[in-house]
């Protein structure tokens, strides 16, 4: 996107590389129902995709774009076809904060967007109607990524969000609060979101003590399904920090997990963390150890690390620069890729909550699937959407339920 330092820091994080298109090959569990291409019959807003959200009617889908700077939206038909509908586009001042467009969520109560903008170190907000989607704002503290992304960078302005370098955002259930995940902040932002839709920074948190100094660099986060505990992923320090979560939204930290202590391996750069339905298991992508690492609850209610599958157990560099993850609504399925890898592979969750490896797909149509950038699953779980970073496609697959 930029030939400056901050690329470099981008690059790392978005793994991406370079594609070649192959022979067809199905798995038995997805069917290809319909391949999306950037910029080919009308299609825009899929350059570089990073995140993707689906309304729970399936009528519409969000899609963030890190080499458009844009949030697109499509609209879905009741066979789940999409076709391309509109894209908001970074273009200040009428419309900023998407540059370096990554993260993305939707809040079906107040029927708002949110994207994070990880050049701009910014969350901009869109309103939704059944009919329209219009820009509403944007919070950030306007610090030029030239400034931010330089070599021992001094910065002009403070850094009062917590936004520098905004990777991932999330919401809570009762969509109150909004949580983001900062990379050059080191830090999460929490926001309320009020009775009127309207949006207000709360507080960042940017260490872990007394258990660790820092977050490590967050770039992912996850809410567990009661929303009682917050799981943060520190992509440099290979570090999962867990905060227990009060029903108003304020944070303890209650532990911290790193690689190479308590016997925790192959946990190098962790980039995407999900949790099981009911809250027992961690599933964390870790693109440095390529490898996904699997983690238990205690009775205590602390996690401990049991089981990574690696990129050497499967083979053909499927795992390699492992980041994406998608668990079924059951939680008896995982979906896995790796940024820098080949191929989307399907893995069984066992009761004991490790994984086996249940088939491999490599080839949809005339598209090799590889260097994946990320998984979705729709709210009804019928399909799978797939987003292959920089080869700026997004392949929808049906799900054998």
């Amino acid at each position: 996107m930029f030939q400056t330092k901050s690329a470099t820091i981008f690059s790392l994080l978005l793994i991406t590389s370079l594609f070649n298109d192959s022979t067809v090959k199905a798995a038995e569990s997805l069917t290809l129902i319909q391949v999306l291409n950037d910029n080919i019959n009308g299609v825009d807003g899929l350059a570089n995709p990073r995140d993707i959200k689906i309304k729970a009617d399936n009528t519409r889908v969000f899609i963030s774009s890190g080499d458009d700077n844009a949030l697109a939206v499509f609209n879905a038909d009741k066979h789940f076809n999409l076709t391309f509908s509109e894209l908001f586009k970074n273009s200040p001042p009428t419309l900023k904060g998407l540059e370096g467009a990554s993260g993305l969520t939707y809040l079906p109560i107040h029927q708002q967007v949110a994207v994070t903008g990880f050049y701009d170190g910014a969350l901009a907000l869109f309103n939704e109607t059944d009919t329209t989607i219009t820009y509403r704002n944007t919070l950030s503290d306007d610090l030029s990524y030239k400034n931010v992304f330089a070599d021992n960078a001094v910065l002009k302005s403070p850094d009062t969000l917590g936004l520098l370098g905004a990777w991932e955002v999330i919401h809570s259930a009762n969509e109150k609060q909004l949580l983001v995940a900062s990379y050059m902040s080191n830090a999460i932002s929490i926001f309320d979101v009020k009775a009127d839709h309207t949006v207000a920074f709360k507080q960042k948190i940017t260490h872990a003590k007394p258990y660790a100094d820092s977050l490590g660099k967050p770039v992912s986060l996850a809410l567990s399904p009661s929303n009682d505990a917050l799981f943060v992923l520190g992509y440099e320090n290979h570090q999962l920090t867990i905060f227990d979560r009060q029903t108003d939204g304020a944070l303890s930290i209650k532990q911290v997990i790193e690689h190479s202590e308590n016997d925790v391996t192959q946990c190098l750069n962790p980039q995407e963390i999900v949790s099981s339905p009911h809250g027992q298991f961690l599933y964390a992508a870790c693109s440095g150890s390529h490898s996904i690492g699997v983690l238990q609850k205690a009775p205590n209610g602390k996690y401990r690390f049991i089981k990574a599958i690696t990129n050497a157990e499967i083979g053909n560099d499927s795992l390699k620069g492992a980041s994406s993850l998608a668990i079924s609504n059951k939680g008896d399925m995982l979906y896995a890729a790796g940024e820098l890898g080949t191929g989307l592979h399907v893995f069984n969750v066992q009761e004991d909550g490790k994984l086996a490896l249940k088939e491999s797909l490599y080839h949809v149509g005339e598209h090799k699937l590889k260097g994946i950038s990320s998984l979705t699953l729709t709210p009804d779980n019928r399909h799978l959407l797939v987003a292959t970073g920089k080869r700026n496609s997004l392949i929808i697959l049906k799900r054998q339920l």
